[in-house]
């Protein structure tokens, strides 16, 4: 009979055992809120729907159809080609990124590019940036309510996919490296457990657990050298806006950056990192903490 290495029944005990925290969405402002946008077109109604039904990898493919639908957006027809987009960068900010176990659970009928979660958020920003720009050029939207289109919408959006990003790093079960210290306790009784189960399993069961970890293993690190990439760019852009956004004014800043998900006290480097120090972004380092 053949026999699986200890340390692979580690482990896939690891595996077996391992369990995915949803991320919680903290309440986004949806356009409603602004009279004009209170109306919705079928293609975001049916956006919308596949979210609400926790469809998942029907809503990312949604989506990228959505956006080719989309018409050039400039500032002389901003406020009439705005609404449909801003309703489809919301539903994106409040669609979930994937774990390893919720790709595969999610319609695993359904197989789609495991990074459509990031690819559909990451041009959602790159929109809204656009956006931002267009409505504070434009002389088609009034100015109070232009302030509420990007203070309430845009920027709150922006800044909850860079948050989802932030904290998508995701524990890779699969690695384990001679220095790692000893689960001990209940841990270390849980995969006891688990590796009196997997000597029960018929060795093409075991073989298929063995493919699914590779595939786990592969999925958690390339996805996680994506989101901290994407962080980097994303966050350097952030910061830009805001500082055009709200040009010496750091309290407002400071609040959208931490919706954001970054600290107080990550806020300096993130300064030095990103738009560092220049004429226009003086005032972020007066007044405060040495950098």
């Amino acid at each position: 009979m053949n026999t699986l290495p200890p340390l692979y029944i580690f482990v896939v005990c690891l595996f077996i055992g391992a369990a995915n925290a949803a991320d919680p969405n903290p309440m986004l402002e949806s356009p409603a809120c602004i009279d004009s946008y209170r109306q919705t077109s079928p293609a975001v109604q049916e956006l919308s729907s596949s979210l609400r039904n926790k469809l998942f990898k029907s809503f990312y493919e949604k989506a990228k159809k959505h956006t080719h639908t989309f018409k050039v957006t400039t500032r002389d027809n901003v406020d009439t080609e705005l609404r449909e987009k801003i309703w489809h960068c919301y539903l994106v900010a409040l669609g979930p990124t994937f774990s390893f176990n919720t790709y595969k659970q999610t319609e695993p009928e359904i197989n789609i590019d495991d990074m459509s979660d990031i690819n559909q958020k990451s041009k959602v920003c790159l929109f809204m940036e656009k956006y931002i720009r267009l409505v504070r050029k434009t002389d088609k939207i009034r100015e109070p309510e232009k302030k509420r289109i990007i203070t309430r919408l845009l920027l709150p959006y922006y800044a909850h996919i860079l948050r989802q990003f932030k904290s998508a790093h995701e524990t890779n079960p699969f690695r384990i490296t001679e220095d790692e210290p000893q689960q001990g306790g209940l841990a270390h009784r849980s995969a006891e457990e688990q590796v009196k189960k997997l000597r029960h399993l018929k060795m093409e069961d075991l073989r298929k657990l063995m493919n699914e970890v590779a595939t786990g293993e592969s999925f958690i690190n390339t996805r996680n050298e994506v989101f901290e990439d994407e962080v980097k760019e994303l966050e350097k852009t952030f910061m830009e806006i805001l500082v055009s956004v709200f040009p010496s004014n750091y309290a407002n800043m400071e609040e959208f950056l931490l919706k954001a998900g970054y600290s107080k006290e990550d806020i300096p480097d993130l300064i030095d990192r990103t738009v560092g120090r220049n004429s226009k972004t003086d005032f972020l380092y007066k007044g405060k903490t040495p950098f």
